[in-house]
This record gives C-alpha cells, structure tokens and sequence, in this order.
C-alpha cells in the first residue's frame, strides 16, 4: 500500500470516526473467510458498514476525532462495524454473532462520545432498535385515541343493549 492510498484510508476512517452513531470493535483473528463472509452479510442486510482496518492506519484516524478513546483497542485483527443511523444496530448484531461463533471477539464500542466495554456492548444490544422504539411510541399515540373513542361510544352501546333486551323480551 503506498502512500497515497494509506492517507486516503486515514481520511475515510477519519470520516467513519467522525459521523457514526456507534461503534463495535471486533476482531477476526481465528475466524475463516466464510465466517468473516457470513458477518459481512447478516450486517450488510441490517445497513451496517463493516471493514477490517490496518491498526496503525486507524489508530492515526481516531487520534484526532471524538472516539479517541477507542485508541488502544486497535490490536491484532481489528474489524469495526459502524452505523450512522442506528445506534444499537452493530452492537445487537455482533452480539449475536458471537453466540454462534466464539472465535470471534467483541473488544469495546463507541457512541455519544463514550467508549464501551464489552458489558456495557451486551447491555447496549438490548435496548429496543430505533424502528422498535418508533413502533412503541406510535402505539402508545394510538391507544389514547382509541380509548376516548371507547368512552364516548359506551353510553350508545349500553342504551343498544337494553333495546335489545327489551325486543328479545316482547318477542318471548
């Protein structure tokens, strides 16, 4: 790689620091290509980037950005899988991921300026994704509405009933 292609590298990574949401780092040592292929899918399908990174080249790009304090976990084979609309989305996936395979290893994550250890990654990959949340807060919108209607027709129903009652008398 010369040098121009290592400083373009530098600035993408730069840009990847700067605009994700969140963070995973990862590592890939250990794992065979269809293992590594397979991550590269299942995050692919959920729209989250995934690259395996020189260290050297990263550890100068986030020298600089506000996840400077991922600094030290670039060691070994680092992979990192980023997304700059959902927050929990890397972290529910690699999580998963790494129940089916134990080779591979989670070492930390990023998001809101904070860095994350490998519990609080877990913990973080429980929360509701933002499409959850969105489908919550709709419900909720929607059940006072439908609860208002619900008392405003009672009186109607109830007055229904008692007709009908009476016209089930009068016929017996």
């Amino acid at each position: 790689m010369d040098r121009v292609q290592k400083q373009e590298q530098i600035d993408f990574l730069k840009d990847v620091f700067a605009s994700a949401e969140s963070i995973v780092l990862g590592s890939v040592q250990g794992l065979d290509g269809n293992q590594v292929a397979t991550l590269r899918r299942k995050l692919h399908e959920a729209g989250i980037q995934f690259k395996v990174v020189k260290n050297k080249l990263a550890k100068i790009a986030v020298d600089t950005t506000p996840a400077k304090p991922l600094f030290d976990d670039f060691v070994n084979q680092t992979a990192i899988a980023w997304s700059t609309t959902d927050a929990v989305g890397p972290a529910k996936i690699l999580v998963k991921y790494q129940k089916d395979v134990e080779k591979f290893e989670i070492r930390s994550g990023f998001n809101a300026g904070n860095r994350l250890d490998l519990a609080a990654v877990k913990a973080f990959a429980k929360l509701p994704s933002l499409d959850e949340l969105r489908a919550q807060l709709l419900g909720v919108m929607q059940a006072v509405p439908a609860k208002l209607l619900a008392q405003v027709n009672a009186p109607a129903s109830h007055v229904l009933g008692v007709i009908q009652a009476k016209v089930d008398k009068d016929k017996e």
